[in-house]
């Protein structure tokens, strides 16, 4: 079989349309559990980003991964602490810097996030016929999408 060329502009425009379909068939699932955890985007995101950080992060370190100012990223850390989803505390070095970690319970909610969208890809992953799965599965095998930790 012949490879067909396609562009990265035409690939990208295919990719758009499936995460559209993919985000569509899963949002309401997941605005439902932000609502019921009374969580924001912004504090979502946060978790998200800490939970891909290996080490802990100051919250400095923190709002520029995130794009946010200092301030803004300071309430949104200040909020997940009240609740007990993030711990903080001052650098060993410079008692400035306040470096910030997920909790075990910051951990349980990033993971309650996580299998709401796994459960709508398996919602979507359903609708596929097996050989349109063994070939999604293929494809997907050979790309680079691993989780890295910072």
């Amino acid at each position: 079989m012949k490879a067909t060329v396609v562009s990265p502009k035409e690939l990208a425009g295919e990719l758009l349309q499936l995460w559209s379909h993919l985000m569509r068939g899963s949002s309401q699932q997941m605005f439902a559990i932000l609502g019921e955890l009374d969580l924001t985007m912004t504090q979502m995101k946060t978790l998200g980003m800490l939970d891909d950080c290996v080490e802990e992060v100051s919250v400095k370190e923190l709002s520029e991964r995130l794009g946010l100012s200092l301030p803004a990223t300071s309430r949104t850390v200040d909020g997940l602490l009240r609740r007990g989803l993030l711990s903080r505390h001052e650098d060993l070095e410079d008692r400035r810097i306040k470096r910030v970690r997920l909790t075990d319970a910051g951990r349980e909610m990033v993971q309650r996030m996580v299998t709401t969208r796994l459960q709508g890809l398996e919602s979507y992953a359903v609708t596929l016929s097996d050989d349109q799965r063994a070939a999604l599965m293929a494809a997907l095998v050979e790309l680079p999408h691993k989780k890295d930790h910072a």
